[in-house]
């Protein structure tokens, strides 16, 4: 059996009592796959809305690497909410399709999260990896949302394909809602391409949402989100 803490997370976070260290109320992180266009949607995201406007108390990260160091980086930061921006094939939506969803922190099995690990130290780095990992070892606050893209475009190269590029506006204006950002504040359309500016959303009965997660590999949900 792995060995995971009972009570949670180390008591000891390196950011308190610093000078001038500011209290991580929100952190935004990206996961990405670099240089394969729309799975590199995580990081590429964040890069496009670090210039905009947060709140002193919102943190922007890039945690596409290792899903074991990204439980570091939370156990560090111990923000109060965490929100999570990526791309994931389901292979069950259209591309573009949004999948917005609380996170259901029930830790995965030994035998899942010892093959995860396996494969994130051997380099594999997506957003499945990182949510079964951190949830084993209790890395994630209560309230932790995940908001993942399907992808139109797996191969090398930069850019979104039209369909996600499309959704880019959304993907923000569900971010800026996650921080408790007002509509109106001034930073829209500042941040997609060409594509339009987003799609409808609506609530996705519970039950059929678990059929857009594999129930073999994905992390759980709770109620869903989609846009589509």
């Amino acid at each position: 059996m792995l060995d995971r803490p009972a009570d949670g997370l180390d008591d000891h976070n390196p950011l308190a009592g610093l000078p001038g260290a500011q209290p991580t109320r929100v952190l935004v992180g990206g996961v990405g796959l670099p240089w394969l266009r729309d799975l590199d949607f995580g990081t590429q995201f964040l890069r496009r809305i670090e210039h905009l406007e947060w709140p002193a108390d919102v943190v922007l990260d890039d945690l596409s690497y290792a899903a074991h160091r990204v439980l570091h980086t939370l156990q560090e930061r111990k923000p109060s909410k965490v929100v999570l921006v990526g791309a994931m094939p389901r292979d069950v939506d259209p591309p573009g399709t949004i999948r917005r969803y609380q996170l259901d922190l029930t830790p995965p099995s030994d035998d899942e999260v010892a093959e995860r690990l396996g494969e994130a130290v051997g380099g594999i780095i997506d957003l499945d990896h990182t949510l079964a990992v951190v949830r084993y070892w209790k890395g994630f606050p209560p309230d932790t949302v995940v908001i993942e893209v399907e992808p139109g475009d797996r191969a090398f190269g930069l850019g979104f394909s039209e369909d996600v590029e499309a959704v880019v506006e959304t993907v923000l204006a569900m971010v800026r809602e996650e921080v408790g950002i007002p509509d109106g504040s001034g930073n829209e359309g500042m941040v997609a391409g060409d594509g339009a500016a987003g799609r409808a959303s609506g609530d996705v009965d519970p039950g059929r949402a678990s059929g857009n997660l594999d129930p073999g590999r994905a992390a759980g949900s709770g109620t869903m989100e989609t846009s589509a």
